[in-house]
């Protein structure tokens, strides 16, 4: 190793626990390369460390964070019950904002109810409700036209919890007219 130059290190500490790695090169073949091509080999070597340490945190995190994640699509799914949605299956998927590690915790649900399929997810202070996959005929633009949140033809963000109970029960008023 006396010989070797580190080409590239990654320590990171925080409430995930500590990281700390390095890549080190030996090759005269490398040696002889232009200053830049150089730095963006060294370049290549902290992605390399970063995508590492993000696969040891996701790892860690589906064999520690088991009851947090299943707490978390209950909370979800409790949300459709609170609307008198009748529940035929729930889809768990990652999160469709973040997938990270740190998110690994706050999966995304697709609920297939009696109107269709309904997607529910927190994304960063909101919770993305998503009716696109239902025949539920409904222009979010101007169901919820009064509401002070982002919004497309089958989807809006909803602030909050009870914004979201809120939602689905408009929707689960609306009439259902799409193929």
């Amino acid at each position: 190793m006396e010989d070797m130059k580190k080409l590239s290190c990654l320590e990171s500490c925080g409430d995930g626990g500590s990281f700390k790695a390095s890549v080190f090169i030996e090759s005269e073949k490398f040696d002889k390369l232009s200053e830049e091509l150089q730095w963006d080999i060294s370049f290549e070597g902290s992605k390399f460390l970063q995508k590492l340490e993000e696969m040891i945190a996701m790892e860690w995190a589906k064999e520690n964070e088991k009851e947090a994640y299943q707490a978390h699509v209950n909370e979800l799914t409790e949300l459709f019950k609170e609307a008198g949605w009748k529940i035929i299956y729930v889809e768990v998927i990652k999160n469709e904002y973040c997938g990270l590690s740190c998110c690994y915790k706050y999966p995304w649900v697709i609920v297939t109810t009696e109107r269709g399929r309904i997607k529910l997810g927190w994304r960063k202070s909101v919770l993305n409700l998503d009716w696109s996959d239902s025949n539920i005929d409904a222009d979010g633009k101007k169901l919820f036209s009064g509401e002070d949140a982002t919004k497309d033809v089958n989807y809006i963000h909803c602030w909050g919890e009870k914004k979201a109970v809120e939602y689905l029960r408009k929707l689960k008023e609306t009439t259902c007219n799409k193929k």
